[in-house]
């Protein structure tokens, strides 16, 4: 994380793959996410993860859980860089991350966040399996918030 506040060319060096311009479409996360690593080194499990995929590899976008389950809940998030955007690739990572969610037993729910309007971000959560529920507040500004329940047989 910390090559990726100093700068594509110095993650990429870190990283040892390509870097896709605007992998991180939301830049004033980065350091927090940083600081939250170095406050809970332990806490990765809970955190920010980079999204690297193709051949040659390449690092196309970030996301990761908002912190721990709360109440059995836990948040998702994530980015592609635009030239990457329409490939399935942010459907994968959500995927990915729900299935590591529901792994965990202390999981009943996970849940998304998106800009209060259609967008490809909700058809992403919904071709999930998230639904819509209802509105929240994020950082001030209001927002959709979609859901993702554990059924009663344990299943998602």
């Amino acid at each position: 994380m910390d090559a990726a506040l100093e700068g594509d060319e110095a993650l990429a060096e870190a990283l040892g793959v390509e870097v896709v311009p605007g992998w991180a479409t939301f830049t004033e996360a980065l350091r927090p996410a940083r600081d939250a690593l170095v406050d809970r080194p332990d806490g990765t499990k809970w955190g920010t993860r980079l999204f690297v995929t193709g051949e040659p590899p390449e690092l196309v976008g970030w996301g990761g859980f908002k912190g721990p389950p709360k109440e059995g809940i836990v948040e998702l998030g994530y980015a592609i860089a635009p030239d990457r955007r329409g490939r399935g690739l942010a459907t994968a990572a959500t995927e990915a991350m729900v299935a590591e969610a529901f792994d965990a037993p202390e999981v009943s729910a996970v849940i998304a966040h998106t800009l209060p309007e259609r967008n490809a971000s909700n058809r992403v959560l919904e071709k999930v399996g998230f639904h819509p529920d209802g509105e929240a507040a994020e950082d001030g500004e209001r927002v959709w918030r979609f859901r993702m329940s554990r059924s009663p047989s344990g299943e998602r």
